[in-house]
């Protein structure tokens, strides 16, 4: 181009050959809107959250027509001078960072500087707001697309926002809005979560004239009773603990006050309402032998973590965080809730303190998609759904259709006691153990009558035997007098070669052919004699409906699907000793309420149930 042209003319240059453009801010504040304000239950939560930021130690929130027609926020706190109103709607103007240094230690629940920027650009907005030592306060009014106006008002200590007619320029986001009543209910639930976020301040919620709660400065156990209407003395235990820096307080119910969806649960950290699947199955585990399927324990749980352990910079919305040591948090919520059920007798005594399986990894269904996810109970870690075996590759009987399962004869009795092994090194609660129509073993407790499904309990001892012997692959295998030989398909040997050095950590040991013949010479001793042909086929069946597996994953993969084929069946009839043996293996395993496939081994029956049942 030439640099002689006036600058008009090289501007208009530019425009006629530049197809990117700079958007007006207006209509960038709009798109931007969308990540913040996506319902009128988004405008509530910035507001209000802001309000607490401010100092408020009273809130009122008024809303018509679910918040589409009004939102109203009244707060007590610092207010804001006519130079702070002035910037608090322009975009990433905020009072509560300063540098990067602050990004990383973030201890207020608003920082962006987004929230009455995105808000101003879909709705009419009026803030009306006064300092304690300002002879006067201000009123702000802006509109989309329109230059702001400020004026001097009256008015007492604190903020008031009004927002009218959300999404009205927007039309397609106020359309795509949910009915008034599916509206309400999020807002009532954020309202819900910021009451219980903050006892110590005064919330009132209003449905147009209809007073929907009131809320006054209260503890926490008076709070989590009014808000969500269950008895505290009678339905909650209180929860306590702290490791590394990082403190846990709070209430869980007693299964007795469970409920029929998660709609009672309630993580905060900081005092900020957080979203995190592993720390809620970090809960629930401590329940899974105490609750139905389809019911769902209550519980509000404060953490407090220094602001430079954790990231909440992760989210649109700030639901979820990032913490810099997931293992600890989930195992201290995991053992704080066990020992708060234990110290209310919910428990049964005769457990003691169970530690975590060293891998216990468990699938549980996920309420939200309806697919299957995977729980490292160990690290909380949510691992993809193919890291295990599916339910759908664990048959109910222990050998293909149309092969007939061994018997559990008098012959093989010998072979389950050395299985079981001997009671002399054992704990023993004494108490003598039966077995009840070919499936159950029922003994005592203190508790009440203690009914154990022998299948799911072998499981659990199979699969932590077969978890302790890493590096001990000599003596876990046992010696075949002959060597089973085997040829295998192409697919399986192809994935028997992959878990080779996986199969030897669990007492197998086999070499491998050039013609793909597979000479079999020694297999882990709970391995029935004669079985080992069927064993080796169904381990490489279920790992071949698996999927390829991560290496750290592969051996617990290998010793769920063994338990899984390898324990006793229901109906297959077991001694006195060998009942005894095997109720007193599993309650001397590391985690005795489920096996490694997260299903129930046995199921209390309570002394209290008992009286009743006789009246």
């Amino acid at each position: 181009m030439d640099s002689t042209l006036p600058k008009t003319a090289m501007a208009e240059n530019r425009m006629t050959t530049s197809h990117i453009l700079i958007l007006p801010e207006h209509l960038a504040n709009q798109i931007a809107a969308g990540e913040v304000v996506q319902r009128p239950e988004s405008v509530v939560k910035e507001l209000v959250e802001n309000a607490i930021d401010a100092g408020a130690h009273s809130i009122s929130v008024v809303v018509r027509d679910a918040g589409k027609q009004l939102i109203h926020i009244i707060d007590d706190g610092s207010g804001m001078s006519r130079d702070d109103l002035e910037l608090s709607i322009v975009r990433h103007a905020t009072s509560k960072i300063r540098s990067i240094d602050d990004l990383h230690a973030i201890g207020t629940l608003g920082f962006r500087g987004e929230a009455l920027a995105s808000i101003s650009a879909v709705a009419d907005v009026e803030i009306r707001t006064r300092r304690d030592d300002d002879e006067h306060g201000w009123t702000l009014h802006v509109q989309p697309g329109r230059q702001p106006t400020i004026e001097p008002s009256g008015g007492e200590r604190g903020t008031q926002i009004i927002v009218r007619n959300l999404f009205y320029t927007v039309p397609a986001r106020r359309k795509f809005l949910k009915s008034d009543l599916t509206e309400f209910r999020y807002v009532s639930e954020t309202m819900q979560k910021l009451a219980l976020s903050r006892p110590d301040v005064r919330f009132t919620f209003y449905d147009g004239n209809a007073l929907v709660f009131d809320v006054q400065e209260q503890d926490v156990a008076a709070r989590i009773s009014e808000t969500l209407g269950v008895d505290a003395r009678r339905q909650l235990v209180p929860v306590s603990a702290e490791e590394g820096g990082i403190k846990l307080t709070g209430y869980v119910g007693l299964p007795a006050a469970a409920r029929q969806s998660r709609s009672g649960q309630f993580f905060f950290l900081n005092q900020r309402s957080i979203t995190s699947r592993p720390l809620a199955h970090a809960v629930v585990s401590a329940y899974e032998h105490l609750l139905d399927v389809g019911q769902h324990p209550v519980f509000v749980l404060y953490l407090d973590v220094d602001p430079h352990r954790v990231d909440v910079n992760v989210h649109p919305q700030k639901h979820e965080v990032k913490f810099d040591d997931d293992r600890t948090v989930y195992l201290l919520v995991q053992q704080a809730v066990a020992a708060a059920l234990r110290s209310a007798n919910v428990i049964p005594s005769f457990i003691g303190d169970l530690p975590l399986a060293e891998r216990p990894l468990q699938s549980l269904p996920d309420g939200v998609t309806g697919t299957s996810m995977i729980v490292n109970r160990f690290t909380g870690e949510i691992l993809p759904p193919t890291s295990v075996p599916s339910r759908s590759s664990w048959p109910s009987s222990s050998v293909p259709t149309g092969r007939r399962e061994p018997a559990f004869s008098s012959q093989s009795a010998a072979g389950y006691s050395a299985l079981f092994g001997s009671q002399d090194d054992r704990r023993d609660n004494g108490n003598p153990v039966f077995q009840l129509g070919g499936q159950y073993l029922v003994t005592s407790s203190t508790d009440g009558v203690v009914i154990v499904d022998q299948r799911a309990a072998h499981e659990r001892v199979l699969y932590e035997r077969l978890i302790g012997r890493t590096g001990d692959s000599g003596r876990a295998g046992q010696a075949l007098l002959f060597s089973v030989t085997m040829k295998l398909a192409p697919s399986r040997l192809s994935v028997l070669r992959e878990y080779l050095e996986d199969f030897a950590s669990l007492g197998f040991r086999m070499d491998i052919g050039a013609d793909g013949v597979v000479n079999v010479h020694a297999v882990p001793s709970e391995v029935k004699a004669g079985s080992e042909e069927v064993v080796l086929e169904e381990l490489l069946q279920g790992l071949e409906d698996t999927g390829r597996l991560p290496s750290e994953q592969r051996r617990d993969a290998l010793a769920i699907i063994f338990s899984a084929r390898q324990s006793v069946r229901r109906g297959d009839r077991l001694s006195a000793d060998e009942c005894r043996s095997l109720v007193t293996d599993l309650f001397a395993s590391s985690v005795p309420h489920v096996t490694p496939r997260g299903e129930p081994t046995y199921i209390v029956i309570g002394i209290d149930e008992i009286v009743q049942r006789f009246r």
